[in-house]
């Protein structure tokens, strides 16, 4: 991964409305949840599962929350 290949991932995701935070090569923030995420240590396609699989964390958590608001 290098910093070209991490720019078309948060570009692309931000079609999306994701908002993908970085600092240099470092992943700090999805959608505003922090994280802390090596781009490097990733290959693109292993980078867009993780990502999808941060943001299918939070729908779970967004619809679990709003089935038990008083919980």
């Amino acid at each position: 991964m290098n910093q070209e290949k991490l720019t078309a991932v948060v570009k692309t995701f931000a079609r999306y409305n994701v908002k993908i935070k970085t600092r240099g090569m470092r992943l700090t923030a999805i959608n505003e949840e922090p994280v802390d995420f090596d781009a490097n240590t990733y290959m693109q396609d292993q980078l867009i599962e993780l990502i999808c699989k941060v943001l299918a964390n939070q729908l779970i958590k967004a619809v679990w929350q709003r089935e038990h608001p008083t919980i």
